[in-house]
């Protein structure tokens, strides 16, 4: 019987847990976010927005690639530094590799190289002096970069084939992603990235090289969590009084909302806390205010 639940648990921590092999695949950046659509597909969410679209349709009829159904999750790293940081995704799903492969080989201005053993279709992004990459890498992933070499897209070829490790921020912080989360974000915010006080502003230095986790899970409510990792535990009280703030000032300028039984819900369900020099602040939005918000649309 033990060895049972201890085979269980064993899966379920594999399956809920830990993300997809396309994260471990990403090169590294200052920002790093996952989402698992799985638990999506059991909830029959509203996609006739984007379904009903010709270029959709024409991108379905000749990939056979339903979006809305096929995707399993999608990874993401980039390089925050600039308006032109690299940007990598990786998508996992079920296609066709032939069709979606042909499909992007048919828009206008793409051309292909190979390296190792992969197809690189790409094509130039106007305006930016950056190359938009894509490379199918099996049967199941499917990776696409946006950078001004070729770098990003070979490393995420090189690890698919057993070379390289995981990402940095995976490796440090994902320890920390509450469990069983759909989604989630670790960003990493740079000593430069962080702007000089100016006389009669607050200072931001506490936001020097910390880092943030955001996460959202769903257990019938829609838990939304934002844990700050910082320096030491003065900056963390930094941040602690200014999220308490912003809070007090937020249910001030409620206005008639403060009337709304579910709007108070949501505000009362905010906490944050601290412990040393992390801050956690979370909220959880009910059910029926879900369910509320889905039948106006």
């Amino acid at each position: 019987m033990l060895s049972l639940i201890a085979v269980a648990t064993a899966v379920t921590y594999t399956v809920v847990m830990r993300p997809g092999r396309s994260i471990y695949l990403l090169p590294d950046g200052n920002v790093m976010a996952y989402v698992n659509f799985a638990p999506m597909h059991f909830m029959n969410p509203d996609t006739s927005s984007f379904t009903a679209d010709p270029e959709y349709q024409r991108f379905v009829n000749e990939t056979g690639l339903h979006v809305d159904r096929d995707l399993d999750n999608i990874a993401i790293s980039a390089n925050a530094d600039s308006l032109s940081g690299d940007v990598a995704i990786i998508v996992t799903g079920a296609f066709d590799q032939q069709r979606l492969s042909g499909y992007v080989q048919k828009q206008e201005g793409v051309q292909t190289e190979t390296y190792g053993g992969k197809t690189i279709f790409s094509v130039s992004v106007p305006g930016r002096g950056q190359t938009a990459r894509f490379s199918v890498l099996d049967s199941k992933m499917a990776a696409v970069t946006i950078s001004s070499t070729a770098d990003s897209m070979r490393a995420i070829i090189d690890k698919s084939a057993g070379s390289g490790s995981a990402p940095y921020l995976f490796q440090n912080y994902y320890s920390d992603v509450p469990f069983g989360s759909a989604a989630w974000a670790i960003v990493r915010v740079p000593d430069f990235a962080v702007p000089v006080s100016a006389p009669g502003r607050p200072s931001l230095n506490f936001l020097k090289n910390s880092t943030t986790i955001f996460s959202i899970r769903y257990t019938g409510s829609v838990h939304l969590r934002g844990e700050f990792i910082v320096e030491n535990q003065a900056d963390a009280t930094n941040i602690f009084q200014a999220v308490n703030g912003l809070l007090a000032m937020g249910k001030l300028a409620g206005g008639p909302r403060q009337n709304d039984a579910d709007v108070t819900a949501v505000m009362n369900s905010i906490e944050v806390k601290q412990n040393a020099n992390h801050v956690v602040v979370s909220v959880v939005i009910p059910q029926d205010l879900i369910k509320k918000a889905a039948q106006k649309r």
